[in-house]
C-alpha cells in the first residue's frame, strides 16, 4: 500500500473519532494526549497546565423551577466568559439536582435529586458552555480521588444582599465578606447541608455581601485563589439568585436559552397530547426547528395549532399578586373574548387551579372545548415528576395559534421565550391577563425580543 493511502486513511479515522467524540468533556491530562487522543477535548499544551475550576452552586429552597432555570442562564453565561479568560480555561459548571420544589404537590412520589437530564437535554446545553450533571460531577471527582472519597470544596461562600444597596443614592458591583449568622454558618464538624446528599464537607465557609452581575464572580475568584497550586478547584456559591445577569436579553442571554431544549421524553409526550387532543402538529402549524439550537435562524412565520394557549396562576398569587391576578370568571371572559376574535373554538389550559376552579372556567366556557394536560395515570405521573408535567404545559402554550399568561409570572416568562425561539409573531406572545376584563390598558408584561447577533 502507497504510503500516502496510509497516511491519509490515519488522517481520515482520526477526523472520524474526533468529530464523533467531540460531546465528550472528560478531564485530560498531557500524557492522556498520547495515549487516549480520541476521548479528550482538544486543549492547546498550556490550557493544561491550567486547574480545572468545578462551580458548583444552589439556590435559595424557596425559589421555583422557572425562576432556578433563569439563575443558570446567568450563571451558564459567566461561565462561557470565564473560560475565555487565562487560569480558568477548563472551567465547568455544575448543574445542582432537582428535590422537592416548593410548587411539586405529588407527595407521593419521589421527587428528590432529580438530575438536569431528567428535564432538559445536556447534549444540547453542552453546545454552549461546559455544563455536567451532579452525577457526572460525582464520576469525575471519582476518577480524581478514589472511590471512597467523600467531596471535599475548597470554598463555600453563602451569599446575602446588603442591607443598603442604593448607598449614596447608586448602585455599585461589591462584594465584601461578614461574619455568618449562626443560624447559616457552618462549623466543619457535619456534612454541608445543601444537595442533601451528606458527603459534602469545606475546607473553608464564608458569608459575603455581595450586589452585582455574574462577572463579579470572576473578581471573587481571582481575589480568594488558592496561594498553592492545585489540579482542581472546588467552589460552591449558595444563593446564587443574589447574583445578577451581566446584560439581561442580549444575544448571550439567547444563546444559552436557546441552548435549553427540553429533554426528548417530554418532547415526545407533548407532541402525542398535541395530535390527539388539539390536532396539532409541528408541521402542519409551522413550528419545525433545526435538530441543533446552533442551526436557528430568525423568523416570524410560525403559526402555531388550532387552539388559545393561556396560562393562569393560582395558588400564592392570589394573595402575594392579588391586585394583578383575575378571578377565575375574569379570566374565563377573557379567554372568550380572545377566542370570538380569532374564530377558534379550543383552548389549552395550563393552571395550579383547584379542580373546582377548573371545573368553573369550563361552565363559563361552555360553547367552547376546554382543554388541560393530566397525566395518564400513576405510572406516567411517577415518570414526568411534576416538573416535567409543567413542561408538557410549557411545551403545548407555546404550540398555540395565540397565548395569554399571567402578570409578573416566570412560568409565563419561560413560555414568552419558547415562542420567540419557534418563530411566532410577537403580538401573538407577548400577551397578559387583566385583573378585570373590564380594563383595557392594564399593566402588561415586558416585551423582549429574542436576539441572534
Amino acid at each position: 500500500m502507497d504510503i500516502n493511502n496510509v497516511y491519509y486513511s490515519v488522517l481520515l479515522l482520526t477526523i472520524s473519532q474526533i468529530v464523533h467524540t467531540s460531546h465528550l468533556r472528560e478531564i485530560c491530562e498531557k500524557r492522556d494526549i498520547f495515549f487516549e487522543p480520541f476521548r479528550c477535548q482538544l486543549y492547546e499544551l498550556d490550557v493544561l497546565d491550567e486547574p480545572v475550576t468545578y462551580l458548583l452552586y444552589d439556590v435559595n429552597p424557596s425559589e421555583g423551577f422557572n425562576l432556578r432555570r433563569d439563575v443558570y442562564i446567568r450563571l451558564a453565561v459567566f461561565v462561557e466568559y470565564l473560560r475565555r479568560q487565562r487560569g480558568y480555561r477548563r472551567a465547568r459548571l455544575v448543574l445542582p439536582p432537582w428535590s422537592n420544589l416548593v410548587h411539586w404537590r405529588s407527595h407521593n412520589i419521589d421527587q428528590t435529586h432529580l438530575f438536569w437530564h431528567h428535564f432538559f437535554d445536556l447534549r444540547s446545553m453542552k453546545r454552549y458552555t461546559n455544563v455536567i450533571d451532579m452525577d457526572e460531577f460525582f464520576a469525575e471527582y471519582e476518577r480524581l480521588h478514589g472511590p471512597d472519597a467523600g467531596v471535599t470544596l475548597d470554598a463555600v461562600y453563602k451569599l446575602q444582599h446588603f442591607d443598603n444597596m442604593f448607598e449614596h443614592g447608586v448602585f455599585v458591583d461589591k462584594f465584601e465578606k461578614h461574619v455568618c449568622p449562626k443560624s447559616h454558618g457552618y462549623d466543619g464538624a457535619a456534612p454541608l447541608p445543601y444537595f442533601g446528599y451528606g458527603n459534602f464537607t469545606t475546607e473553608e465557609f464564608a458569608c459575603l455581601h455581595f450586589q452585582g452581575s455574574a462577572m463579579l464572580l470572576h473578581k471573587l475568584l481571582e481575589e480568594y485563589k488558592p496561594a498553592r497550586a492545585q489540579h482542581a478547584r472546588y467552589v460552591l456559591v449558595l444563593n446564587a439568585e443574589i447574583v445578577l445577569h451581566d446584560l439581561w436579553g442580549n444575544v448571550d442571554y439567547w444563546a444559552a436559552r436557546r441552548s435549553m431544549r427540553f429533554a426528548e421524553e417530554l418532547v415526545e409526550v407533548a407532541a402525542r397530547f398535541r395530535a390527539e387532543f388539539l390536532n396539532s402538529s409541528d408541521q402542519q402549524d409551522r413550528t419545525v426547528r433545526p435538530a441543533r439550537w446552533t442551526d436557528e435562524r430568525p423568523h416570524r412565520t410560525a403559526r402555531g395549532g388550532d387552539y388559545l394557549g393561556a396560562h393562569i396562576r393560582r395558588a400564592d398569587f392570589l394573595y402575594g399578586r392579588d391586585k394583578t391576578t383575575p378571578t377565575i370568571q375574569s379570566a374565563a371572559l377573557q379567554i372568550r373574548a380572545k377566542l370570538l376574535e380569532l374564530g377558534l373554538k379550543t383552548v389549552f389550559v395550563a393552571s395550579d387551579c383547584s379542580r373546582m376552579e377548573f371545573y368553573n372556567l369550563k361552565n363559563y366556557l361552555k360553547r367552547f372545548r376546554v382543554v388541560r394536560f393530566v397525566p395518564e395515570g400513576y405510572e406516567q405521573r411517577h415518570a414526568l415528576k411534576d416538573g416535567g408535567i409543567a413542561i408538557v404545559d410549557q411545551i403545548v402554550c407555546s404550540h398555540a395559534r395565540y397565548f395569554i399568561g399571567t402578570y409578573e409570572s416566570t412560568f409565563t416568562y419561560r413560555i414568552y421565550e419558547e415562542r420567540e425561539i419557534i418563530g411566532f409573531p410577537k403580538d401573538l406572545t407577548f400577551n397578559t391577563f387583566c385583573k378585570s376584563e373590564k380594563e383595557m390598558n392594564c399593566e402588561k408584561n415586558t416585551v423582549w425580543p429574542i436576539v441572534y447577533d
